[in-house]
């Protein structure tokens, strides 16, 4: 079930009244769809015998590791994204377990992300062309390694840009209390966390605009040339980027995306700048939160295939006020993963990762804020939440008739 699936808000609202503040508490995260126990408690209510049957359950990676190794195996970066992981405690949460439908013995054992438990079973060898007995390294979840790819120091945080949006911001200890719109997670190196707050459509609205509405008639070059052709501001077109339903800083799950402002004069450029700036907007917020929450950001670094707008980052650097470093190798998740093998055949050690990827990845030009635009886009930040708290309260209504049709037609 891939972590963008909605079905389980129900599910996740349950949880969130059953455990309330433990949830943060304990594993970070909030109450919500996305996570594993949301899906699980789904499984138990409308496929039981799903639930019944399984003797694992396991993320994508773990899944793929099992294939190559063998092994049952996870690491704490996955793990303390089910929702069933206590990170203070480091072991898996037993009472939201069985909350869900089912046991902790139903998960993999978690190992260092710079182990590798197993090794590669003789079937997988001789697909992939590699000596069978080869050690595989376990890694860690995309954002671990992407932030340990670029090297993630200081105050920096991460702004990566894809299909999603994540920022996320690497600290040294876990919050006593993780603020709401907040999501803490382990990190991939001993001893770190991330602070991550994530929007879950971003690029793909992009897509959607160039396949979708165009036909494909138009590149993503020819998409960002266009919208480098419209001012700032997009001529007072405003875009909630909110395809997927609203995660951080908000979290709505019954949001939905919106053009704000159209009029028949507005461009192709406009509307593919709106995109952009809509985005920067909910970084911009994402930030905000994080300095209330004592993780101040004074300078991002870019990554993923958005990064390589350059008039994006420009665009993000004058929203969210700070400058916007792109890294030799935005891809970084790549490197953070080949770091952590590195890491596990004893090549490096863990606690030097970090400075290894800094110099294998270095900053190669930056977007700094412009004073002007950054001025108007202060102002007009505010309008934007001016126009998503007008929306909010038509969400829950729009659900509603959405969900009265579906059933008629079930009934039909």
């Amino acid at each position: 079930i891939i972590w963008m699936d909605r079905r389980a808000v129900e599910e996740a609202r349950y949880l969130g009244e059953r455990f309330g503040d433990e949830i943060p508490r304990r594993t970070g995260l909030a109450a919500e769809a996305t996570f594993t126990a949301s899906k699980l408690l789904w499984l138990r209510r409308h496929e039981p015998e799903i639930t019944r049957r399984a003797h694992l359950f396991l993320q994508p990676r773990d899944c793929l590791y099992h294939r190559l190794t063998g092994s049952f195996a996870t690491d704490p970066s996955l793990a303390s994204r089910t929702m069933l992981y206590d990170l203070r405690a480091e072991r898996w949460w037993a009472q939201a377990a069985a909350e869900a439908g089912v046991s902790v013995a139903q998960f993999p054992r978690i190992h260092p992300s710079s182990a590798a438990p197993g090794t590669l079973r003789p079937e997988a060898a001789g697909v992939l062309g590699l000596p069978a007995g080869s050690p595989v390294a376990l890694g860690a979840g995309d954002r671990a390694c992407e932030a340990l790819g670029l090297g993630l120091a200081g105050g920096a945080a991460m702004v990566s840009t894809g299909t999603t949006t994540n920022v996320s911001r690497v600290v040294g200890e876990m919050p006593e209390i993780v603020p709401p719109g907040v999501l803490c997670s382990a990190h991939c190196l001993p001893g770190a966390y991330l602070l991550e707050q994530g929007l879950s459509a971003s690029g793909s609205i992009l897509r959607w605009l160039r396949y979708d509405l165009l036909g494909n008639r138009l590149d993503y070059a020819a998409l960002d040339a266009l919208a480098a052709q419209s001012p700032p501001g997009a001529r007072g077109v405003f875009l909630l980027p909110f395809f997927i339903g609203a995660r951080a800083t908000r979290w709505n799950p019954a949001a939905r995306g919106m053009w704000f402002g159209l009029t028949l004069g507005h461009t192709l450029g406009d509307l593919a700048r709106s995109v952009m700036e809509g985005v920067a907007y909910e970084v911009r917020a994402c930030l905000e939160v994080l300095g209330r929450a004592g993780a101040s950001v004074d300078a991002m670094v870019a990554a993923g295939g958005g990064a390589r707008s350059a008039l994006w980052r420009q665009i993000i650097a004058d929203v969210a006020g700070v400058p916007v470093a792109m890294p030799a190798q935005p891809e970084a998740a790549s490197l953070g993963a080949m770091l952590l093998a590195a890491a596990a055949v004893g090549a490096l050690k863990a606690r030097d990762l970090a400075d290894v990827a800094r110099r294998m990845n270095p900053t190669v030009e930056t977007a700094r804020p412009d004073e002007g635009n950054a001025a108007r886009y202060a102002e007009w930040s505010g309008l934007y939440n001016d126009i998503y708290t007008a929306v909010a309260p038509l969400y829950g209504t729009l659900q509603t008739l959405i969900d009265e049709e579906e059933r008629s037609a079930e009934g039909r």
